[in-house]
């Protein structure tokens, strides 16, 4: 027990030691200098995607609106025909009572 508490490092075994270290250290900072380019990475892929969001909504919105119109002169094209349709057979009525001008 006293063996263990008491011990003493050469010099050979603390230059290992730190030798070690520097390595473990050297392999930890290439690793996170590579996460720090997937982030880097990620971070431009994200400002991708958002800029892409945008601009899908400004075309679905001119889309949408372009259909709104369609709809709208589609709607005027159709009830037009009827009240053509309405009016003559006023008219038409008229004239066979007698009572247009």
């Amino acid at each position: 027990m006293p063996e263990k508490e008491n011990r003493f490092y050469t010099n050979r075994e603390i230059y290992e030691m730190l030798m070690e270290e520097k390595d473990e250290r050297l392999k930890l900072t290439q690793e996170l200098s590579l996460t720090r380019e997937y982030v880097k990475k990620y971070n431009g892929l994200l400002e991708k995607i958002v800029n892409h969001e945008e601009r899908l909504r400004v075309l679905e919105d001119k889309d949408t609106e372009k259909e709104g119109k369609n709809k709208l002169w589609e709607g005027i094209k159709g009830y037009s025909v009827w009240i053509i349709g309405l009016i003559t057979f006023g008219y038409w009525l008229a004239q066979i009572l007698g009572l247009g001008g």
